[in-house]
């Protein structure tokens, strides 16, 4: 048994050889089946995805290999289209034999999250997370005993608070939050898992999106900001699920919250027509009476 044999039956590890043209010289079958194409048809040809392209240029020019790196990937859906893959990969140089002229490189990663599937069960039993009603599983996590007054407060407040308040947030596959509108500006912070998508509607009739997660090459951002008093929702950008903290203050009170209406609703879709869908989507796990 050869090197390429012991390489093709290595389970869940992906592995594929180009030169400095991007053209491959060898994938393992396990890289094939992801793509969706056979190793005979991959053999030989350029690699035509621009940005992996460029990246390994930019390895090869750094005269450096790269571990450990954390990037998303789009693969061959089982429906249909594609789907968003996290990934750990590690990039080597090859070089010319008895010399140090770089001539291709070698490519190896594996899934971030190869338990994504049960991962987030095992959370919810550890972090001992309950469902929020609104999408998602949910848990206290330490917060402060010092009590601000209501008269201390902007006026949208009613009652006493607490300083601030932490939780543990898990959204799994499959579930999105559901769409509110808080008293108090949200904080987010990334822990594990896919990213997550916020989807935020200003009172000023603004559409933004953050996505929350590690691939900061990506555009994700490790922690983020709902503001108060605007509407927002979220999803899951990848497979398996999300772990995320978020932190408030002055404390979270149930009386802080707040679902859509019918009618607030159907005003959010005159002012973000092209997002109707999206609402809807959002509002329904919400459990408000749209």
């Amino acid at each position: 048994m050869g090197v390429g044999d012991v390489l093709d039956k290595a389970d869940g590890v992906y592995f594929c050889i180009k030169d400095r043209n991007s053209v491959f010289l060898w994938v393992s079958q396990n890289f094939a089946d992801l793509v969706g194409q056979s190793k005979e048809s991959l053999i030989g040809s350029a690699d035509d995805r621009a940005a992996h392209v460029a990246h390994d240029k930019a390895v090869m020019a750094s005269g450096q290999p790269l571990l450990n790196f954390h990037e998303t990937i789009d693969v061959p859906a089982a429906g249909g289209g594609t789907t968003a893959l996290e990934i750990v990969t590690q990039k080597g140089l090859l070089r010319k034999k008895g010399g140090t002229e770089i001539i291709g490189i070698t490519v190896c990663f594996a899934e971030r999250f190869p338990a994504a599937n049960r991962e987030p069960d095992d959370l919810i039993q550890k972090l001992k997370l309950t469902p929020t009603g609104v999408g998602g599983h949910f848990a206290p996590g330490p917060g402060s005993t010092d009590t601000v007054l209501t008269a201390s407060l902007p006026e949208r407040f009613v009652g006493d608070r607490h300083l601030y308040s932490t939780n543990y947030y898990l959204l799994k596959q499959g579930e999105v939050l559901g769409l509110h509108a808080l008293n108090q500006d949200k904080q987010w912070f990334y822990h594990r898992g896919s990213a997550v998508r916020l989807h935020i509607f200003s009172p000023a009739g603004v559409y933004s999106t953050v996505d929350i997660g590690a691939d900061l090459n990506q555009g994700q951002v490790l922690q983020a900001v709902a503001l108060h008093n605007h509407w927002f929702g979220a999803e899951l950008l990848g497979p398996g699920y999300v772990l995320v903290s978020c932190s408030l203050a002055p404390g979270y009170d149930r009386r802080d919250s707040v679902n859509p209406t019918v009618a607030q609703l159907a005003a959010l879709k005159q002012v973000f027509p092209a997002h109707a869908d999206l609402l809807q989507k959002l509002a329904s796990a919400s459990n408000s009476e749209a």
